[in-house]
């Protein structure tokens, strides 16, 4: 279909921010981009594009955002925690709207942190809820426009891109960062597979979509063709870096006894409180209630009266901690991944693509060597290497 206008949610993101490039620049579609947040708009307000305020739970903004669009293409993911209600907003006015395509952007996290299967494909493998914020909240949204479009609602197209990298890529910049520190940090050997694919084969995913009749209905994950491990990801970025650097491989044991280590035990919940009802600062706000302050005084004195002033002491260091911070030496920790990181990098399954490539007629145009190449030119450009 040749859409009359499209409307783009997630507008100023990393994906939808080069969705719109490739739309003005490439493609020459007419479209509206959802934007909350102007001060992140820079990068798409350049291109002269129709950039209208609206908020994914203000229902009434979305309403004004999808009249006269026939197409909506669905970027959009803020907080865990409200993705679900955000896209049953949005899918709610579509279908009063009479949007005629519904494109949902959706991820590979659907199928958890770690797949049971050394291949992930759209029929053979279990989408479930894994206690794991961003999966579930992708499941949860992805599922909300899977049963509009089982009943009917609206015509939709689902995609479940893997890890998108280029140029303002998240998983880009920070081995970049590290690297100019003189740092490379690998999990587990970094030996997980990296499932890799180049933004623009993502955008271009997304016009196969909009375009394709027979589109309607798929569910289909974004892939690259190039198979390499997160090692292979992590040092060839690193190595655009001019200059030494020192590899800290974190072993999946390792991390997991530190998360471990950070979990509070009853005893600190215990020694946390003591130290509170010891503070002089908690103290002084409990007196500024009358009986309360009273009856902390008549306490005190009571206590004074009854205890040495060296046993007084002693029950003050304990229960404010050490009196001198400066005489404890200073201890830094060493710096872990974040939780979100070891999910990615300690992934053992490879995504397939074939399903997009035969419901979508599309097929990424760009190799691991040349999207890194490319976004090394932006790199360059950005004065990061």
């Amino acid at each position: 279909m040749r859409p009359t206008k499209i409307l783009v949610t997630g507008a100023t993101g990393f994906i939808g921010s080069r969705l719109c490039e490739l739309l003005s620049l490439a493609h020459r579609l007419p479209y509206r981009a959802l934007v909350r947040d102007f001060s992140r708009a820079a990068r798409i307000a350049r291109l002269d594009t129709e950039l209208v305020a609206g908020d994914m739970l203000d229902a009434g903004s979305l309403a004004r955002a999808v009249d006269g669009c026939d197409v909506v293409v669905n970027l959009a993911h803020g907080d865990d925690q409200a993705a679900e209600t955000q896209t049953a907003r949005l899918v709610d006015v579509c279908t009063r709207a009479k949007v005629r395509r519904f494109v949902h952007m959706s991820s590979m996290a659907v199928y958890g942190p770690s797949p049971r299967t050394p291949l992930v494909t759209e029929d053979t493998t279990p989408i479930e809820r894994w206690n794991e914020a961003y999966s579930d909240a992708k499941a949860a949204a992805e599922a909300v426009v899977r049963a509009a479009g089982k009943r009917g609602a609206l015509s939709t197209v689902i995609l479940r891109p893997t890890i998108v990298y280029g140029p303002f890529s998240f998983f880009v910049t920070p081995i970049v960062h590290d690297a100019r520190q003189g740092k490379i940090s690998l999990i587990d050997g970094g030996r997980g597979l990296c499932n890799a694919v180049y933004v623009d084969d993502v955008c271009e995913s997304v016009v196969a979509a909009i375009h394709r009749d027979d589109a309607v209905g798929a569910i289909v994950q974004i892939n690259g063709d190039t198979r390499i491990t997160w090692r292979d990801f992590i040092t060839t970025f690193a190595d655009m870096v001019e200059g030494e650097k020192t590899v800290h491989d974190h072993s999946l044991d390792e991390i997991s006894a530190h998360w471990r280590a950070q979990r509070p035990t009853a005893r600190d919940s215990v020694t946390a409180a003591l130290r509170l009802m010891g503070s002089p600062t908690f103290h002084a706000q409990l007196g500024t209630i009358p009986p309360v302050g009273k009856v902390l005084r008549g306490a005190k004195e009571l206590l004074s009266r009854r205890i040495t002033p060296e046993r007084k002491m002693m029950l003050k260091r304990r229960l404010q901690g050490r009196s001198n911070p400066a005489a404890v030496p200073e201890i830094r920790p060493v710096r872990m991944p974040s939780e979100g990181r070891v999910v990615r990098e300690a992934y053992r399954a490879w995504v397939a693509n074939d399903l997009a490539k035969a419901r979508l007629g599309w097929a990424p145009a760009h190799s691991f060597e040349l999207g890194a190449q490319r976004t090394r030119d932006w790199l360059r450009f950005a004065r990061l290497v």
